[in-house]
């Protein structure tokens, strides 16, 4: 989903485990928040022609293009 929109926050610590022992080492976890609206990379899929035959006109978008990189 969109983590950004459904504003899920970095906000949990949780220990790794390493050879199923937890260890005392830590890293952030994303706690994520329901949400109906999710994001398909339909072009990853491998038969993406069909499903972009039954996807509604007003879906189609754009894929999202960086152009300039050195902005980012």
């Amino acid at each position: 989903h969109n983590c950004i929109d459904s504003q899920c926050t970095d906000t949990l610590e949780q220990n790794v485990r390493q050879e199923q022992i937890e260890t005392s080492r830590t890293k952030p976890t994303i706690r994520h928040k329901s949400t109906p609206h999710f994001l398909v990379n339909a072009y990853s899929l491998h038969n993406y022609a069909h499903i972009h035959l039954i996807i509604p006109e007003t879906l189609h978008e754009m894929p999202l293009r960086v152009t300039n990189v050195a902005k980012v």
